[in-house]
C-alpha cells in the first residue's frame, strides 16, 4: 500500500481535523479510542476514552464520563489536557493540547446524552462511583440495565451521573513516520491567524 506524503501545511491541518471528525462518527477508525491526559495531584494521568464529537471549526473534541470519576475531579482543579492518537496503518501520530470544561446539567451535557445510543450509556445507572475499592472483581458491578436490547428507559437513571467533557485545542503536533523519511508539523492557535510550521521530528 502506498502511503501518501504531505508537503503542504494547510493540507496536513485539514487532514488531521478531517480524521478526527471522521473518527467521532466511525467506531472502527483508529482515532476513535484515544489516550486522554490530565494532571491529578501534580502528576500526569492517562486513560483511553472514546471520542464522541469533533468540530474542526471550534477546535473542539468531546467525550463523556461518570461525573464522579477521578478525571472529572482532576479537570475541576486543572483544566489543562492532552490527547494522543496513533494510526498503525498510516504511521501517523497526533498530539493535541488544550483546555477542558466539565458539563453536567447544561445544554452541552444534554445534547451529548441525547446523541448517544442506550448501549453507550449503559454503565451510568450503576450507583457506585468509579474507583471505589471492592473485594472481588465483580463486586458492585452488576449493571442496573437488564433488558436486551438496552432501551432509553433502561439508562435514564444514569443521567444523574453523566458528564460531558468538552476540550478546546490550542496546539496540534503531527508526526508522520513515513518510509521516505520522518517529518513533523505543529499548529498553534494563540492568535486569530494561527501559526503553522514544520519542525524537526
Amino acid at each position: 500500500m502506498s502511503i501518501p506524503r504531505y508537503t503542504d501545511l494547510d493540507t496536513v491541518h485539514d487532514h488531521v481535523w478531517d480524521a478526527l471528525e471522521t473518527a467521532a462518527e466511525d467506531p472502527g477508525h483508529p482515532y476513535r479510542q484515544l489516550t486522554f491526559g490530565t494532571v491529578h495531584e501534580e502528576t500526569p494521568d492517562l486513560r483511553t476514552v472514546v471520542l464522541r464529537t469533533a468540530d474542526a471549526g471550534a477546535r473542539a473534541l468531546q467525550f463523556h464520563s461518570d461525573r464522579r470519576s477521578r478525571k472529572v475531579a482532576a479537570l475541576r482543579e486543572n483544566d489543562r489536557i492532552a490527547w494522543h492518537a496513533w494510526d498503525t496503518e498510516s504511521l501517523e501520530q497526533i498530539r493535541l493540547y488544550g483546555t477542558a470544561t466539565v458539563h453536567v446539567d447544561d445544554d452541552v451535557a444534554a445534547a451529548l446524552w441525547e446523541s448517544q445510543s442506550p448501549g453507550s450509556l449503559s454503565v451510568y445507572p450503576r450507583p457506585t462511583a468509579p474507583g471505589t475499592p471492592i473485594d472481588e472483581p465483580d463486586d458492585k458491578l452488576d449493571p442496573a440495565v437488564k433488558s436486551d436490547p438496552i432501551t432509553e428507559e433502561d439508562v435514564a437513571g444514569g443521567r444523574q451521573y453523566f458528564a460531558a467533557i468538552r476540550t478546546v485545542i490550542d496546539r496540534v503536533e503531527w508526526l508522520h513516520l513515513h518510509p521516505d523519511g520522518h517529518y513533523r508539523a505543529r499548529f498553534e492557535y494563540a492568535s486569530d491567524e494561527g501559526e503553522a510550521t514544520w519542525v524537526v521530528p
